[in-house]
């Protein structure tokens, strides 16, 4: 294997570890600073609060702390 071909499958496998990852710890379980902004601006969508879409993510742990 190349030395391409070997930081390519290293990359792969770190992404199947990461995804196994968040599968097996739910989002709800875990703590608001854990979660990825993703899941923020969801939870923000979710709880009708106005402008998340423009937040960064520190605002929207903020905004959702409140």
């Amino acid at each position: 294997m190349s030395v391409t071909g070997f930081n390519r499958r290293r990359r792969e496998m770190e992404a199947l570890k990461i995804e196994r990852q968040s599968k097996t710890r739910p989002a709800e379980g875990r703590e608001i600073k854990e979660k990825s902004f993703k899941e923020l601006r969801a939870e923000a969508k979710e709880k009708g609060i106005e402008g998340y879409i423009k937040m960064k993510k520190a605002e929207l742990i903020e905004a959702l702390k409140g």
